[in-house]
Formats: C-alpha cells, structure tokens, sequence
C-alpha cells in the first residue's frame, strides 16, 4: 500500500514539473514550447511501446503461451504470434527479466558425454514423449507397438470366431507382423517402400472371405495403412454400365466410396467376358488397375471368387494378376469344422444342442455337404435359423407347459432334422 502510495506521489509531481515546465515555455517562446511537446509525445510513446515489450516478455506471459526460458536460448522474436521484432524498442532491463535468456549471446555448445549404449533418463523420456521419435541406441518391444496399435483383440477375435483357416490366419498374421515392425522402424527414422496389399480370395461360397475382409480393413486402419478402414462390397453390376459412358462413372463412384478403406470385389471374375465382345467389363479392369496402382496408399483392392474362375480371370488380364500380391484360398470346411461353427452361431444367441441334437447335426451335415448348393458356414447359419424356428413351434404348441430357462434354450433332434428324416431321405 506504501509503495502504491509513494509511486502515485512522484507521477503526481513528475505531472505537476512537466505542466510547470509547459507554462513557462510558452510564456518564453512558441518555437521552444513545440519542441518540448514534441519530446514528451515522443518519450509517451517509447514507454507504450516498451511497456507493451514488457508485458509481452515476462515470465508468467511466455509460460501461458508454452515457452520456457531454456528454450530461447538466442531469440530475437519474442512473440512468434506478431511476427514482429522488438528487440530495438525494449530497454535491456526487460531482456533480463527471462531468465536464463541471453539475447545476442551465443548458447553454449553441449558435448555428449554420454557412452554409447547408455540412455539418458529424464530429459529424453519426456521428449519422446511428445514426438514418439527413438534415438539409435533405444529399444522397441513389439508387444508394446501391439498394444499401443490395439490389434490384440482383433487377433484373438480372429483365432476364436473362425473356424480353421489355419493358412488364412497365417497369412494375415504376417500382414500384421510386417506392418507392426514398419510401424517400429519409422520411429527410429527408417524408411521402406510401401508394401502392396491388394490381396484375392478364393474359395466357395461361405467360407469365411468377407469376414476375414471385414478384419483386415480393421488391421490395416488400425495399424496406420488405411484412413478409414471401411469394407464396400461390390459385384459386377455395381461397377460394370450397360451402355457406352456408364461404365467409367459407375466405377469411379465406387472408388471415391472405398477410399481410405477396402473395396471387396465378389465374383470379380464377371468383371470380363469375353465371349461378349460388347461387354464394358474392359474399361471397368482398366480404371481398376489405374487406381490400384497409383493410389496404393488410400485403397486396398481384395478380389473374390472361385479360384478355378479367378485363374482363367487372371489369364485374361495380366495386367490385373501382376497388382494382386497375395493370394489367399479360403478351403472348405471338414464336417467337425461345420459342428464347431453351428455351436459358436448358437452360443452367441443363447441357445445350445442336446447332445442327441448334437449327433443329429453332425449327421446331417455329412449329408448335406455332398449335395448341390451347399455353401459351408452359411449353410449351417441358415439351418440352425430353421432349428430356431421348428423349436418355438414346438414349444408353442403346448402353451399351458411351464417351460424353464434351460428349455428355451436346447435344441433337440426334432429341432434339427424335419420330420426326424436326413435330407435326401424319403419322410
């Protein structure tokens, strides 16, 4: 309160000197008045100025803006927001108020005395921190970069909820094991080509390929590949026009959709037919292989189909064959791979198979497999969706039973084979 008092008191009399001084000027002479009016103007605005420079450099200022006095070792321009220099217009006393910071001195070197293979503890943690950047003497697990990218989950995920595909998972596995060490390499600074992921499928219907499609679109996104890392199912009629110019925009259409994700081509091998020497197949091949080659880093093409129809395919189209790096054949399932699936398809929606059903299932699908227009786990899905509906008919139809928890949820042979028959077998 004292010091207020007392700084208040000197303006005061400081104001009082400069009018005296102002009266008497005047009195003496017009000319010496306009110049010492002209120095107080002058003196006012260098102390705005420099009370301006003053509260712009001081301490609490540059730490609410992020800088640290160790950090502006050699600076000139106090504020990078004004873009300005202010280094002429700022009295010396204001310079030293940062502590630390020598202004027109050079910093002084730092010599490593560091032996090689030894970290620096506290100062480079936190750097790499904030750059995730290693040095060459750090060390990386790939544990950690699989948790850090989250693919742990997913990995399981794809050894529990598909069957078999020991071949599949493999090969996903190493897309995977080979995007996680790239990831691993670009934070001590090294850098490789781009890998090709355009990939095909090949198998029979429900075998799985869409859903490994699905996983992998989620791999690639989480593992920094892919953007985005959405899956667009397409079939020939959503890429191939009927007339001439419809072909180029339906296709392109297609691909601004996949961008940044996956494009999941089913049945590509109807993309050309060549005994249709009018088909607009063609030019829909041609955009696709411009696409895939050149922008390799926003989209993922995975091919699907037969595999004796997508070699002839293949055949056809060079072009196309020599941008596919990996092939993968999604084989059909054997008939405890089929049992496998059915249980895990009824335990997620709460249901389960009596040990009769069990067997009458298994039974069932050994005959079922050798019959036309089989189609694997989708065959199963659709049965089992059937057994559904032929066990709440049954319990329906004695509505006044007291039916437990335990009964609306087994499946009994009835449930699965109609009229207690194997299809193929006469009722």
């Amino acid at each position: 309160m004292r010091t207020t008092r007392t700084r208040y008191s000197a303006l005061g009399i400081l104001a009082l000197g400069v009018a005296v001084g102002l009266v008497l000027a005047w009195r003496v002479n017009h000319i010496l008045f306009g110049i010492i009016l002209g120095l107080i103007a002058l003196c006012g605005t260098v102390l705005v100025v420099a009370r301006d420079g003053w509260r712009q450099t001081s301490p609490q200022n540059l730490s609410a803006r992020g800088f640290r006095p160790e950090s502006l070792q050699g600076v000139t321009v106090t504020d990078p927001g004004l873009r300005r220099e202010i280094a002429p217009l700022v009295p010396a006393a204001v310079s030293r108020r940062i502590s630390g910071n020598n202004i027109g001195r050079p910093a002084p070197s730092r010599i490593d005395t560091k032996p090689a293979g030894v970290r620096e503890p506290a100062r480079r943690s936190r750097g790499r921190r904030r750059s995730d950047a290693l040095q060459p003497y750090d060390t990386v697990s790939l544990a950690d970069e699989r948790r850090a990218a989250g693919i742990d989950d997913m990995f399981t995920a794809l050894d529990i909820e598909l069957v078999g595909l020991l071949p599949v998972k493999k090969k996903v596995e190493e897309i995977g094991s080979l995007l996680l060490v790239d990831r691993a390499r670009q934070r001590f600074g090294l850098s490789a080509s781009r890998p090709n992921l355009h990939m095909c499928f090949t198998g029979a219907p429900g075998t799985g390929k869409t859903t490994v499609a699905v996983m992998m679109a989620d791999l690639l996104r989480r593992l920094g590949y892919l953007p985005k890392g959405h899956l667009v199912h397409a079939m020939r009629d959503d890429l191939v026009g009927e007339y001439i110019g419809h072909t180029a925009p339906k296709t392109h259409a297609v691909l601004d959709r996949a961008m940044g994700g996956v494009l999941f081509i089913d049945e590509a091998y109807t993309l050309f037919r060549a005994e249709d020497s009018k088909d607009y197949g063609q030019e829909c091949i041609d955009i696709l292989m411009q696409v895939m080659e050149n922008d390799r880093d926003k989209l993922v093409v995975i091919l699907a189909g037969y595999k004796d129809r997508m070699d002839r395919f293949f055949e056809s189209n060079p072009g196309m064959s020599s941008r596919i790096a990996h092939h993968l054949d999604f084989a059909e399932y054997e008939v405890d791979e089929l049992l496998a699936i059915g249980q895990l398809m009824t335990s997620r929606s709460s249901y389960y198979l009596s040990e009769e059903a069990e067997a009458a299932f298994r039974d069932y699908l050994t005959v079922r497999m050798t019959q036309p227009r089989f189609g694997n786990a989708r065959t199963v899905r659709n049965d089992l969706e059937n057994a559904r509906l032929r066990h709440a008919f049954r319990l329906a139809g004695d509505p006044d039973r007291r039916w437990g928890k335990d009964d609306l949820m087994r499946l009994e042979p009835s449930d699965i084979l109609p009229n207690g028959t194997l299809p193929g077998n006469p009722a």
